[in-house]
């Protein structure tokens, strides 16, 4: 039968509870139920699922349907239909399954703390922590149950004791006169035991900790005792081995007696050849005796320990000096030292160390200690007669100075020339001595001694006063600056950074000024001694590079002036001082080798640069010295120019001025295509066929001398054609050198094609006159043509595409398919449309997110108004129930009153 769709809701539901089965009615309980027990559980949730779809059909708020404009047949789409109160309930239940505990929960800390000694202390092993702990947990159970032990003394225990009157009570069994009194029952048996010395019946005392504590001790001294017995026993039997050890080797040393008789050898050789093993020990203990005792060595240290250690030894040498410069008498262990140095010096080759005066090597010293060891071991060295000691040791150099010796590059002169013009004022790069006083270092046969230690001087003039009254010669300045160096190191104190940076600029003054001495000297092997220098200069650059750049800097900034002022007066002037001289020039080498040249941007290389380009820009040719002086600035920038191999116009423009003034003058059809070429190339030429360069051109053949040393040149150049041929090769060697470097420039066509030229007209020019240097000429030239027409071949015109051409980007127009709607958002920029999309769906999440946090604090709120709500019922319940008590007894007590007058009342009217 189904149910009425029309009606009530109650006709409604009495039809869905017949329909479902569901009976409010219980059957009785009785024999033919009993197995419907077994299958209660099951008909109890098969009734509440009934219940729940009866009261979903019934209630028309439980279930909301969405309806679409048009529907489409056989098309299932999710979510037309919603629960919201079945929503909301387990929303509602989630957040009483999940927020509610955290909310309970909020204001508890169940997390525990670990409070264990050393648990968090990562430098402890796990042993050192249970043993920290065992101990720790010792002394506290220690000092608790100490507190009140009365066996324990003063000293032992730890925690007061029993006081009277502020005395110890601890002290009072150790006084004779008082006696310890009993019960009252035991009075007289104590004091007739303590007359009558009974004492010996009482048992043993308990120990207290003082006592153990001696007990321990003495237990421990005991074993000590019996341990150094054992080892002096030990002792005195080694020492027995020992005086046994040489009859031991005797017997291993022992050699068959060749006076015995055939007969008795031959079992023993018999016995020997069976037993391998024994002779292969044998063997191998002779070897063991053969071999060298090991020596012991120093450890490794660090560079402050050998910087320290080699100032300590200058010191001490230093003073030694000194004792036997004024004859004070040392002792004899030390005459003998110095005496046995002396020989090895005499028969070692002079090395490095000994050059710089810093003594023997570790290796050196250690080499001399096992030859003395040979020398006392007589047997030792007949065995050994015939080995050799071993290698000698590698020379040994501080501070990084043979690093450094082999890193940087020495001075070669054979190429680098200047002019005599320097007339050194009070700016000038170099200073001048003093009149009537002799700087110059000491060209004497024999060498002077020199001190172990000097100080370390802050100016130039203080260098000098030191060289001169040390007598130094130029061969000894090296031992000089590295004994300074040595001494005064950063690490020993923190004064001496700012010592050697003074001593840096010194050095750089003192280069200069041994410079200017060998401009003026007739001794070209002294300039060898400015590498020693430049070593120093260098590796102090290292140490201070800021400091040492500024020195650089402000001397390059004087050579500047030096050539503006010459520049301002006639530069034609044979006075004028344009060019640099050889001191400047052997700045400008020093600063090329001691720093980087191929850098963009420097400190000190870029107004290196600036500096050499002016000279070759501004400087005027006047004479020899002159040429050879701008051919030292050509070859310096050519040089640092290798590796960046950046253009160098000033140069190129120089040297082919150079090799047009040294060339004689070319007419062609009288004109002078030198000079046009010049011009129309853009080479500025103002000494070209000038008066006074007209003396300079070759009129003569001569043979070019390679390599060409310009040190002779430097002080005076003869005029003569073999100094003009010499000047000619050199021109010819760079710009070589520059052709080859700029191989690869696209302007190699356009910068040599003047070149080229010129070499090819000065070559038919000086083939009557010269013709070696003719043929020089013609070679160079040919090579350079050969160079332009393969780079003129190699060259790609400028023409149009090859290639097909591109067809225009069309942006075609974007038509909505599903229509215009001026409601909808329709962006044609597609990132932008995303990043909308984005913004909508952040929008949409936070609102979400926000909904749902106002739920939660409602969630939260109504649960604290029911909790509220409850407690106050609690409340209420207990204060009625607390008044409902207080009413009965105070009826209960009313009751009685009442009971009592009925009482009074019947009790008068019996009396009355």
């Amino acid at each position: 039968m189904k149910s009425k769709k029309g009606g009530s809701q109650l006709a409604q539901l009495r039809s869905g509870l017949r329909e479902a089965g569901v009976t409010t009615h219980k059957p009785k309980k009785g024999k033919s139920n009993e197995a419907g027990d077994r299958v209660g559980p099951y008909r109890k949730e098969q009734r509440r699922k009934r219940l729940e779809t009866l009261m979903t059909s019934l209630n028309a708020f439980e279930q909301r349907t969405s309806h679409h404009k048009n529907d489409v047949l056989g098309r299932k789409v999710k979510g037309t239909t919603g629960r919201p109160g079945a929503s909301k309930s387990n929303a509602i239940q989630v957040r009483r399954d999940k927020l509610l505990p955290e909310l309970d929960a909020r204001h508890r800390s169940s997390s525990f703390v670990d409070r264990r000694f050393g648990e968090y202390n990562p430098n402890l092993s796990l042993e050192d922590k249970m043993l920290q702990r065992f101990t720790s947990e010792r002394q506290n159970r220690t000092n608790k149950a100490s507190l009140f032990d009365l066996n324990d003394d003063e000293d032992s225990g730890a925690g007061p004791g029993l006081t009277h009157y502020g005395q110890s009570l601890s002290g009072l069994d150790a006084m004779p006169d008082v006696m310890h009194e009993d019960d009252d029952q035991d009075n007289i048996d104590s004091y007739q035991t303590q007359q009558h010395f009974a004492g010996f019946e009482e048992g043993h005392a308990e120990r207290n900790k003082n006592d153990v504590m001696k007990e321990i001790i003495a237990k421990s001294k005991l074993a000590k005792a019996e341990r150094q017995k054992a080892k002096d026993a030990d002792d005195e039997m080694r020492m027995e081995l020992d005086e046994e050890l040489g009859d031991i080797r005797s017997l291993l040393y022992t050699r068959p007696n060749p006076e015995l008789e055939e007969d008795e050898q031959q079992p023993k050789q018999a016995e020997a050849s069976n037993d391998d093993q024994n002779d292969a020990y044998d063997a191998f203990v002779r070897e063991m005796a053969y071999e060298r005792r090991a020596k012991p060595q120093d450890r490794l240290k660090s560079a402050e320990e050998l910087e320290a250690e080699q100032a300590k030894k200058l010191r001490d040498a230093e003073a030694d000096r000194l004792r036997r410069m004024h004859g004070d008498r040392a002792s004899p262990e030390q005459d003998l030292d110095d005496e046995v140095h002396a020989e090895h010096m005499q028969e070692a080759p002079m090395t490095a160390r000994s050059r710089f005066g810093l003594g023997m090597s570790l290796d050196e010293q250690r080499e001399n200690v096992s030859e003395d060891d040979d020398d006392d071991d007589p047997s030792r060295s007949e065995q050994e007669s015939g080995t050799e000691s071993g290698a000698e040791s590698g020379t040994e150099l501080d501070d990084g100075e043979s690093d450094a010796q082999d890193a940087q590059p020495e001075f070669d002169y054979s190429q680098d020339s200047s002019s005599e013009h320097s007339a050194y004022d009070s700016e000038g790069a170099v200073e001048e001595t003093a009149p009537g006083r002799n700087r110059s270092l000491v060209r004497t046969e024999e060498v002077p001694t020199l001190p172990y230690t000097f100080p370390c001087p802050t100016t130039h003039d203080g260098l000098l006063d030191i060289l001169e009254e040390h007598q130094v010669q130029a061969s000894q300045l090296n031992t000089v600056v590295s004994r300074i160096r040595t001494l005064h190191a950063p690490n020993l104190h923190e004064n001496n950074p700012e010592k050697l940076q003074r001593f840096l600029g010194v050095l750089i003054d003192h280069l200069l000024y041994r410079a200017s001495q060998c401009k003026n000297s007739e001794h070209d092997a002294e300039m060898v001694y400015l590498n020693d220098l430049l070593l120093h200069i260098a590796e102090l650059t290292r140490l201070y590079p800021a400091r040492s750049a500024e020195h650089f800097v402000a001397k390059f900034a004087m050579m500047q002036r030096n050539l503006t002022r010459g520049l301002s007066h006639d530069p034609l002037q044979p006075d004028a001082r344009t060019w640099p001289a050889l001191p400047e020039l052997c700045l400008l080498r020093a600063a090329s080798m001691v720093w980087p040249t191929s850098d963009r941007w420097h400190p000190c290389s870029t107004p290196l640069a600036l500096l050499m380009a002016q000279y070759l820009a501004h400087a005027r040719i006047r004479c020899l010295e002159d040429l050879a002086s701008a051919l030292f600035v050509c070859s310096l920038c050519v040089s640092n120019q290798r590796e960046s191999k950046r253009l160098l116009p000033e140069v190129i423009n120089v040297l082919y001025s150079i090799c047009a003034i040294l060339l004689p003058k070319i007419r062609v059809r009288g004109k002078l295509p030198a000079k046009q070429l010049a011009e129309q190339f853009g080479i500025p030429t103002p000494d070209l066929y000038a008066n006074h360069t007209e003396n300079l051109a070759i009129t003569k053949d001569a043979t070019p001398v390679t390599p060409l040393c310009l040190v002779s040149l430097l002080r005076h150049a003869p005029d003569t054609a073999q100094t003009r041929a010499d000047l000619l090769q050199a021109t010819l060697e760079l710009q070589e050198s520059l052709a080859t470097m700029y191989t690869n420039s696209p302007a190699f066509v356009e910068i040599f094609t003047p070149v080229a030229f010129l070499w090819e007209v000065g070559a038919a020019e000086l083939s009557k006159s010269a013709p070696i240097l003719s043929g020089r000429l013609s070679s160079s030239a040919n090579k350079l043509r050969a160079g332009l027409e393969h780079a003129v071949d190699s060259r790609r015109a400028l023409r149009l595409q090859a290639h097909r051409a591109v067809s225009l980007t069309s942006y075609a127009p974007k038509f909505d398919q599903q229509g215009f709607d001026p409601k909808r958002a329709m962006d044609p920029d597609a990132e932008r449309a995303q990043n909308a999309k984005l913004r909508a769906l952040l929008k949409k999440e936070r609102k979400g997110a926000i909904r749902e946090l106002r739920k939660d604090s409602q969630f939260v709120a109504e649960v604290r108004e029911q909790r509220r709500a409850e407690e106050d019922a609690q409340y209420q319940r207990k204060m009625q129930k607390i008044t409902h008590g207080l009413q009965e007894e105070r009826s209960e007590e009313k009751q009685q009153e009442r009971a009592k007058a009925t009482l009074r009342k019947r009790a008068g009217q019996s009396r009355s």
